[in-house]
């Protein structure tokens, strides 16, 4: 019963990614270029393909990691179908927005460099997703029919600033614990977020800012375990989520 459970859960793991802190990435981008516009049906079949680009390239970069590409064929299958499905209909909709997923592939062949060398944890490899998965900030925004660009390309950039914080603020609390140049960095990169989303979108987000410039500079020095750090991860992007939305 025990080897059954542990296969049936790595099961799972192969078909839903286990790596919660890109879900905010995955979502947060999206709802606000859709907000920023107008929703409409095609941001279904928009948020069907993206949801399955993301799990299916997860599972096919764990492939790629581990070399053991048989073990996640049900992955492929799913989301491989389901990405199919829905860019067809998504194109039928608005075939002229082809070339902005196109334009994401490079950031793919990096991710694949990353995995194949089994370094994906590298800032490098997290600054190039946290652009890709603000990119579809853009797209949601097109599909939607937006025409305030400068409002659009100003969301995407505080998003770029929040989620490349966060990366610095993760790294100090797990991995980099204690290492003084990626705090530094990390306490640097929440001041400059705080100063350019104010000038960008509204003077009162250096409140919102405020709080992740407070948290960068305090919790580092704090013993806490990685699941209070993910726990307070989804408050602290909720928070910011609602902040961006209320410039919309």
């Amino acid at each position: 019963m025990a080897l059954q459970a542990k296969n049936n859960k790595q099961s799972a793991m192969s078909i839903i990614p286990n790596q919660h802190g890109a879900w905010a990435m995955l979502i947060i981008p999206f709802l606000l270029g859709m907000l920023a516009a107008k929703p409409n049906w095609t941001h279904l079949w928009l948020a069907i393909a993206w949801f399955s680009a993301y799990c299916g390239s997860f599972a096919f970069l764990q492939g790629v990691k581990t070399s053991k590409y048989a073990a996640y064929k049900k992955a492929y299958l799913v989301w491989g179908t389901m990405l199919l499905v829905s860019v067809i209909i998504l194109l039928s909709c608005r075939v002229d927005i082809w070339w902005m997923g196109v334009v994401m592939l490079p950031c793919y062949l990096v991710h694949m460099w990353f995995a194949k060398r089994k370094h994906e944890r590298h800032f490098v490899n997290d600054a190039i997703a946290v652009l890709q998965f603000c990119w579809m900030l853009v797209i949601a925004f097109e599909v939607g029919g937006g025409t305030a660009w400068s409002l659009a390309w100003r969301l995407c950039a505080a998003c770029v600033l929040y989620f490349v914080g966060t990366i610095f603020y993760v790294k100090t609390m797990i991995r980099e614990k204690g290492n003084k140049n990626y705090y530094i960095g990390s306490v640097t990169v929440h001041i400059v977020a705080g100063i350019a989303v104010g000038l960008l979108l509204s003077p009162w987000l250096a409140l919102p800012f405020g709080v992740l410039f407070f948290r960068a500079v305090w919790m580092p020095c704090q013993r806490v375990t990685i699941k209070q750090v993910g726990i307070s991860e989804i408050v602290f992007s909720v928070m910011t989520a609602c902040s961006l939305v209320l410039c919309i």
